[in-house]
């Protein structure tokens, strides 16, 4: 407990004191004999950190070691600025994108403390709002399925995207997008429910997550530089700028505002507050003299809950489980838990070793960078004294071999591609809005003879792939994962009339269906009136009427049916696609009869008062 007080002096004065050195402790704190060892362990290792930079074409990366509560190591390396020439420091703010899960969970843990939830209690008793796909998840989903990616659900990350929704609009159209499996069959990465686990905090504490996190957790760790937002980000004088690789070129990226899923990785740290977070967690939870958690609750958020499928990456780490927030891995016999973050611009791993004592930061400013991973395993082996294995040449082979296969299988796409074909119909009947309730509107522009797919704001150029299929091959901005490749398919009704837009926005789920919207004056009440009236068939009257807005068929005996426009004077039976209506005009263009299309046939009824 006396070491953890002198420590946090040390770290509370050295907060205060401009620093560029290669490590964040003061020279007259003196290191344990297992710290100081581990110190000489990377004596020379700036030769091989600048190597990788170059190796990798990475911007900028800065690390951070702590071992026996010190911090052993801290330094930046490369520019987090690159058209302004501006260097990487201990300092440098970078987005952390996954990282912010463990940060979650942690808080989850304190207010179990404080009594206001438990890991086994049911979503709904805290969100009675909440929904599901499926009625059972909804009912049984507790928080630890929440945070331990057991639910079901797939990570569907375009459906929030850049859409700027609020997390209420995300919780409301959870129950649109399909699950992979049913709650608890198996381990499935995503965001959404980190998002859910964060509002049920919410709920239950009375304050926004990122109040929650900053006043629980950034305050007493004096992490003074680490927001929780994009506006807090931009305004930080030392940030670094995010970088993605196009054609051997690194290009800026914009900063990516993740506020719907916050949760689960808005958190933008500096080395420097990041080593104070690792300090915490090696001391059971305790900072400055301070508990935080209790070391009960600590010790359940570091257990595995759920195994990761897949084979292993590499014969050191033979196999994965996931615990709160934290993989984990028996990497070379030491109980090791980690987190890779991947954000628009930066990559990042944070990880520690609990019953050795060491923890371990690394963020680099490019986009989906391996480099920081490698560069942690290759500092652990030495920190731990182990024989060493080049991580980073096994690394670059990776990266090398990951470029091959990508280029074999866009390679083998274009042979099954098939050649000659045609478009069903002209360009500008591609053209319309497409809806899907979970992911929102997908408009579909032509400009200079070519397709325009929108969605939250993010353009995609399409160009014909074979028949009614298109292949992006151009986006309005870069992404984390960009699209480029995507095909969309467009799909004709019984009618020969393009109905649908279908998009495999998720490769764990099934393709995305957009369904095609009538033409915006197809909606108005002028445009239906010319309809409504009475109209017999096999003397039967059916009335067409307006009701809220809406054209209603009114059959005797039936329940009333809403007819939905598909196109001009051509409707749809509502939950009952195969069943339409389409109104003919007679020379002085009124309506004179109805004809409605049936799976069996089609029948005339004729209209007998306006």
């Amino acid at each position: 407990m006396f070491r953890y007080s002198i420590l946090s002096l040390a770290c509370m004065i050295n907060a205060t004191m401009p620093f560029h050195g290669a490590c964040s402790f003061l020279d007259w704190v003196s290191l344990s004999e297992k710290a100081q060892r581990a110190q000489d362990t990377l004596a020379g290792f700036d030769m091989v950190i600048e190597q990788s930079l170059s190796d990798f074409h990475v911007p900028g990366v800065a690390i951070g070691v702590v071992v026996d509560g010190h911090v052993i190591f801290s330094k930046g390396y490369g520019m987090r600025n690159l058209e302004k020439k501006l260097p990487m420091t201990i300092h440098t703010v970078c987005p952390m994108g996954s990282a912010t899960k463990a940060f979650s969970t942690f808080l989850m843990g304190m207010l179990m403390d404080e009594g206001l939830l438990y890991w086994d209690q049911p979503v709904i008793d805290l969100l009675p709002e909440f929904r599901l796909w499926d009625q059972y998840a909804t009912q049984n989903l507790t928080l630890r399925d929440l945070i331990t990616h057991r639910t079901g659900m797939p990570r569907h990350p375009f459906m929030w995207y850049n859409s700027g929704m609020t997390r209420e609009d995300v919780l409301g159209k959870l129950r649109y997008l399909e699950p992979t499996c049913d709650i608890r069959e198996r381990y499935h990465y995503g965001d959404l429910m980190y998002m859910v686990a964060g509002m049920a905090m919410e709920r239950v504490a009375g304050q926004s997550w990122e109040e929650l996190t900053a006043n629980k957790i950034f305050k007493p760790l004096g992490m003074t530089s680490t927001n929780l937002s994009i506006d807090a980000l931009q305004r930080t004088t030392d940030a670094a700028v995010g970088y993605v690789e196009k054609g051997h070129v690194l290009k800026k990226m914009k900063y990516r505002d993740v506020f719907p899923i916050a949760p689960a990785a808005a958190l933008n740290s500096s080395i420097f507050d990041m080593t104070h977070w690792l300090q915490m967690l090696l001391a059971q939870g305790i900072y400055n003299n301070f508990a935080l958690i209790s070391p009960i609750t600590l010790q359940e958020i570091k257990l595995p809950q759920v195994i990761v499928p897949g084979y292993p990456e590499n014969q050191e780490a033979l196999m994965r489980a996931y615990a709160f927030g934290w993989g984990v891995v028996p990497y070379r016999g030491h109980y090791f838990l980690s987190h890779d973050g991947g954000i628009d611009g930066f990559t990042s791993v944070v990880g520690f070793l609990p019953q050795d004592d060491v923890g371990i930061v690394v963020v680099a400013n490019k986009n989906l960078s391996v480099l920081p991973r490698y560069l942690a395993l290759e500092i652990m082996d030495r920190v731990l004294e182990l024989p060493l294995r080049d991580w980073l040449q096994e690394g670059m082979d990776q990266f090398l071999k990951s470029k091959a296969l990508a280029l074999e299988d866009r390679e083998k796409e274009n042979l099954a591609r098939k050649k000659g074909t045609s478009l069903s119909h002209p360009l500008s009947e591609y053209v319309g809005s497409y809806v899907h309730p979970g992911y929102g509107t997908l408009d579909v522009s032509c400009e200079e003879g070519h397709l325009k797919a929108t969605l939250h704001n993010i353009t995609s150029t399409l160009s014909h792939w074979h028949y009614d299929v298109f292949s992006v091959t151009a986006e309005s901005e870069d992404m984390l994962i960009s699209r480029e490749g995507t095909k969309y398919t467009f799909r004709n009704n019984v009618d020969g009339e393009i109905a649908d837009l279908i998009v495999p926005y998720e490769s764990d789920a099934s393709d995305i269906v957009f369904k095609k919207q009538p033409n915006g004056h197809f909606s108005d009440l002028v445009y239906f009136r010319q309809f409504a009236g009475l109209y017999e068939i096999y003397n039967v009257v059916v009335e067409i009427a307006i009701r809220d807005r809406k054209l209603i068929a009114v059959i005797p005996g039936q329940p009333d049916y809403e007819l939905v426009p598909s196109s001009e004077n051509e409707f749809t039976v509502k939950g009952m696609n195969h069943y339409s209506l389409r109104f003919v005009k007679g020379d002085d263009q009124l309506i004179t009869e109805a004809l409605i299309v049936l799976p069996y046939g089609a029948f005339t009824a004729e209209r007998i008062s306006p």
